[in-house]
């Protein structure tokens, strides 16, 4: 499946001032990611940030998956299935309070279907320059929005909000830029069962939703929603 794969560093300058940094997106790939692939990028990212500060406030990595066919696209209702892995020096920070796409005017919440905090080993570059709290995170995007002009971003719970985690647009498959309306279908919802799938086939390791009990009330919620 194309994969866009993207590390960003927000690092903590020594004046005390604030910048955030965004590496050049990977080249698109194929193959599954695992918790071990989203802790190497965030290492390396960590080895980068060290080259110019010795710590900085957070940090992030995100993959996106886009359906493989015409019938899964459907089934997610023209969503995209988005990763995303946040590290912070400062526990108060998690969990994120949301996940937004801020593009031609417009704030897109993003639905989130789980999240869990992961250990970051005491040795790595990540705990000592990036943080020891990260937390992981799969969400549903509009197909749409994913392909505009703009910004995936996310809002820690204090102190940091519209941080830039990927700019947009992503590269959809063909059969989905030929999609003359990408909109989600008004009160429609991914089908669990797709969305599950999803999460099996391109996420080894990661421990899918549990739908009945936690992912339901927010599809209720995404019906709701219009775009």
């Amino acid at each position: 499946m194309p994969r866009l794969v993207v590390v960003l560093l927000l690092l903590l300058l020594s004046n005390n001032a604030l910048a955030q940094i965004m590496s050049k997106p990977r080249p698109s790939m194929r193959g599954t990611v695992s918790p071990a692939d989203i802790s190497e990028r965030l290492e390396k990212s960590a080895n980068e940030t060290g080259r110019v500060v010795p710590k900085a406030a957070r940090g992030s990595a995100i993959d996106f998956a886009w359906p493989m066919t015409s019938e899964e696209y459907a089934a997610m209702a023209k969503h995209v299935l988005v990763l995303v892995s946040v590290v912070t020096q400062d526990a108060a920070e998690l969990p994120l309070r949301r996940v937004h796409i801020r593009a031609g005017g417009n704030d897109i919440e993003l639905v989130r279907l789980s999240h869990q905090f992961v250990d970051v080993a005491k040795g790595s570059r990540t705990f000592s320059v990036l943080g020891r709290y990260r937390e992981d995170g799969f969400y549903l995007a509009p197909a749409s929005a994913m392909m505009a002009e703009g910004y995936l971003q996310a809002d820690f719970a204090t102190r940091r909000s519209d941080f830039n985690l990927y700019k947009l647009p992503g590269t959809a498959p063909d059969f989905i830029r030929s999609d003359k309306n990408p909109e989600p279908p008004p009160n429609s919802k991914p089908d669990p069962a797709a969305a599950r799938a999803m999460i099996v086939r391109e996420y080894k390791g990661f421990k899918p939703p549990t739908f009945e009990r936690a992912v339901l009330p927010f599809l209720n919620k995404l019906a709701a929603l219009e775009f």
